[in-house]
């Protein structure tokens, strides 16, 4: 099994694959996430430091575990550091309109601790926007 490392921060869930994340594992990964997230979790970290290789499969994965974590109104947030060789990658496939990506472990918790958002706005979306706003952007 791939393995999960989760650990709790400030009482925000963090995640750490410890492999990268492609087909043969994409599923496995996404069930260890699932897990991890009760029904007070309103916000789960994935730090995506260390991972080094998403394939369509991971990505997918991604996609669709931030679309139920929205659907409960809880928020994905990815860590993938600019120098990451996924940084390009989610630029291209336009993570950053799904789900807030941030440099650091610091700057996500920092973040989930943040205001939570207003009855009827979009977690993971500033206030009065349309869209989250990218690292390039901030």
């Amino acid at each position: 099994m791939i393995g999960v490392a989760v650990e709790r921060v400030d009482g925000v869930p963090v995640a750490r694959p410890r492999a990268d994340v492609d087909a043969a594992n994409a599923r496995r990964v996404d069930d260890e996430l699932s897990a991890t997230m009760g029904p007070d979790v309103d916000q789960l970290v994935l730090d995506l430091s260390e991972t080094r290789y998403i394939d369509s499969a991971g990505l997918d994965m991604l996609f669709r575990l931030a679309e139920r974590l929205r659907q409960r109104r809880a928020t994905l947030r990815l860590v993938i550091p600019a120098d990451s060789q996924l940084s390009r990658l989610a630029r291209i496939v336009s993570l950053p309109a799904a789900m807030p990506i941030h440099e650091t472990l610091q700057e996500a918790l920092a973040a989930a601790a943040g205001p939570r958002p207003e009855q009827g706005e979009e977690p993971g979306v500033p206030h009065g926007s349309a869209q989250p706003r990218s690292r390039d952007q901030a």
